[in-house]
């Protein structure tokens, strides 16, 4: 049955009038097989006595059987009410027969006349054209009088009124039907569209991802979807009583409506609202689910008053927010103490640089050793600082990567003049090739590349005891640089290798001990990444010796040999120099500027003031911005003014960035008669740190603690600016 009446009607109605053309093609196919049978028997001798009355009483039957079945296939009655005019002309049809008796001839021919002309205007929705049904009119007459003629009953001077009429009221017939079925056919269509629309949204609410409720102001379920009943662990008829049940967890009740914790307390208050506002009134627990709950004064059927409330999981945000917590807090963490740490580094660093370079200490050899010891204790100790500072940054998602040229050999050189004095405890050749085709001076971020470089130097000179440790730089194919660096150590288990790269892993090793917080890695990998490359290469032989190895682009070399050979050279430790500062006294004692420190450590003020007075710069100090600013007034005043001014960022009382608007204040409003040069010298590194002192006014920032060369490099640029 279902298979049959998938035959005669669609689930789903698209087209107009696509019913009625269904229903009108199995009619019109019925006809004609029902008048080829009459023409059969009415050709034959046998049964002449076949009446027109009978011939129109099996039609009509016929009709009705046709109806009937349709009605039957239909069980929702939604497509035999489209049709009710067709069986209304039938029951006429029935009528008119029965009026039709053989005592009134006249009246037969026309109830019989009419109940044909019904019967056909019935089946006239799938004829598209006026012309095409005219002809069908003429067609049905003919048939008419063609069968009266056959049973001897035609009186063309008694039948033409009749005839006539029945031809009128064909155009009748038709218009009332035609207008019937349209409109018919359009509430129908309506109705099912309606219909549709009620089922995509019933599915759609039942697929979103929260929790629906729609109470009426008597708290009766209007609706609701699926997921609030998984959410609250009930079925539909409890959910009323689920919800008067529900306490918001402690602190967590966010809305003010009432002073009850209970949430139906708070949704007994809802009417207040105005129309439409939403209000989020808190959490509560269901099991191991955190539920956020949210109401809202809407219009449900008919302008009536309702509440909205919906109700999702919130367990993925609290977790996300304790995690972004857990980051912030440690990145505040490490950001502070590497701030901590690197002011004394700095102290340590630039006073032993200093006292490195005195004559006195170069021709005693073993307080020089013992410098040397200090100074590279205290750079490798920076590096342990920077690689938790860079930590926090990733974490904070402000690493960044800023590209300039620089000479890549003075780069390497630098890295194991770091080593240097390691290595040669241990005996340990370090050996440098680097080939000849690669530019002097290579596009990239220069701080970065030695991070990476003194990273994977520190780990080879930790594990390794004996032999070497080799540096090598090409060039490869597609124009990058590739550096690897192997050592004869220890090596690592190959089980092991790939978890190297993840953050504060380290290798135990019972003999070696090794120090290190194990973000050299992890960092040294995501550098290399931004630098441009794709895998950082890692292979060990246990007992053996290590080697990694990276690509980074440089943006020098466009064209390529396609073929060449690497000249490949030597050089051992005791090739490389320690870098000699330059010597800036003769052009600064001549000039005898004013230079102000302002820093609230002593340390640093001193290792500051010590390296100035090695040049023979006069300065002059203070503690904090206050005194700073008080300072800048007064040798203004005695028109010595200061030409820079070495700025701490964080200090008491009143911090470098304030301190730096206000000299510029005093400059703009004539108090001062010129404006100082202001460096920032800060140990926070960030990029934040950097835009807030070029923000305040500052010539530029160095981070401490910084290299001798480049200090004296932009205090002798600013000086004679």
């Amino acid at each position: 049955m279902d298979r049959l009446k998938s035959l005669w009607w669609q689930e789903e109605v698209d087209e107009k009038y696509e019913i009625l053309k269904r229903f009108n093609y199995s009619r019109f196919f019925l006809v004609l097989i029902f008048w080829a049978v009459i023409w059969i028997l009415q050709s034959t001798t046998q049964i002449r006595w076949l009446r027109l009355e009978w011939i129109h009483f099996i039609y009509a039957i016929a009709q009705l059987a046709a109806c009937f079945l349709i009605k039957v296939l239909d069980k929702r009655g939604e497509h035999c009410k489209s049709v009710f005019a067709i069986l209304l002309a039938e029951c006429n049809c029935l009528g008119w027969w029965a009026l039709g008796t053989y005592k009134y001839k006249s009246s037969r021919i026309l109830f019989s006349n009419l109940s044909l002309v019904c019967i056909k205007v019935c089946e006239w929705p799938f004829i598209q054209t006026s012309w095409l049904r005219i002809f069908i009119i003429c067609k049905h007459l003919v048939m008419w009088y063609y069968m009266s003629y056959f049973n001897g009953e035609l009186d063309f001077s008694a039948d033409t009124v009749p005839h006539l009429i029945g031809f009128l009221t064909i155009f009748l017939c038709n218009i009332y039907c035609q207008q019937g079925k349209k409109n018919s056919l359009e509430r129908f269509l309506s109705r099912k569209n309606l219909e549709n629309a009620e089922k995509r949204l019933s599915v759609l609410f039942n697929l979103f991802p929260d929790g629906l409720l729609i109470l009426s102001n008597l708290k009766s379920i209007l609706y609701s979807n699926v997921i609030l009943t998984r959410l609250l662990s009930c079925d539909i008829d409890e959910i009323v009583q689920k919800i008067s049940e529900i306490e918001y967890c402690q602190n967590k009740k966010y809305s003010n409506l009432s002073k009850s914790n209970r949430l139906i307390d708070d949704i007994d208050l809802i009417h207040k609202l105005q129309l439409n506002q939403q209000v989020v009134l808190g959490l509560s627990q269901s099991g191991d689910l955190n539920l956020e709950w949210r109401a809202q004064k809407v219009l449900w059927d008919e302008g009536q008053e309702a509440i909205l409330l919906t109700v999702k999981d919130a367990n993925h945000i609290i977790q996300l927010e304790q995690t972004l917590g857990d980051n912030r807090l440690k990145n505040v963490l490490l950001r502070s103490v590497s701030h901590e740490l690197r002011t004394p580094i700095n102290a340590i660093t630039s006073l032993s640089d200093s006292l490195i370079s005195e004559k006195e200490i170069l021709c005693n050899e073993k307080i020089s050793s013992k410098l040397n010891v200090i100074s590279v204790s205290s750079k490798l100790l920076l590096s342990l600082v920077n690689d938790l500072l860079d930590y926090s940054r990733i974490l904070a998602g402000a690493f960044s990567i800023q590209k300039s040229k620089f000479c890549l050999r003075s780069a390497v050189n630098d890295a194991v003049q770091l080593i240097k004095l390691q290595a040669d405890k241990k005996n340990l050749k370090i050996i440098v090739r680097i080939d000849p085709q690669i530019p002097d001076y290579i596009y990239s971020d220069r701080l970065r590349f030695s991070q990476i470089l003194l990273n994977l130097l520190s780990n080879a000179l930790k594990f390794t005891l004996s032999g070497y440790i080799d540096i090598c730089c090409l060039l490869s194919s597609e124009g990058k640089l590739h550096l690897t660096i192997k050592d004869t150590g220890i090596g690592i288990e190959s089980s092991k290798l790939f978890n190297i790269f993840k953050e504060f892993n380290t290798v135990n090793n019972p003999i070696l001990n090794p120090s290190g917080c194990g973000l050299g890695l992890f960092i040294s990998n995501i550098i290399a990444k931004e630098l441009g490359n794709e895998k950082f290469e890692a292979q060990s032989d246990l007992g053996k010796g290590s080697c990694f190895g990276f690509s980074i682009d440089i943006y020098e070399s466009k064209t390529l040999v396609e073929s060449r050979e690497y000249e490949e050279f030597e050089i051992s430790s005791e090739d490389i120099l320690p870098v000699q500062i330059k010597n800036f006294s003769e052009i600064i004692k001549k000039q005898y500027p004013q230079v102000l420190i302002v820093d609230d450590n002593e340390f640093n003020r001193i290792a500051l003031g010590a390296l100035l007075s090695h040049y023979e710069v006069l300065f002059e100090e203070s503690c904090t911005g206050m005194q700073a600013v008080k300072k800048v007034k007064e040798v203004s005043q005695k028109k010595k003014p200061f030409k820079l001014v070495i700025m701490d960022g964080s200090m008491p009382e009143l911090n470098g960035w304030d301190a730096t608007k206000i000299i510029h204040q005093l400059y703009y409003e004539g108090q001062i008669e010129s404006l100082p040069s202001i460096i920032g010298y800060t140990a926070f590194g960030s990029d934040a740190d950097v835009s807030l002192c070029i923000n305040s006014g500052m010539k530029e920032c160095l981070i401490k603690p910084c290299s001798p060369e480049i200090l004296m490099e932009k205090i002798s640029k600013y000086l004679y600016m």
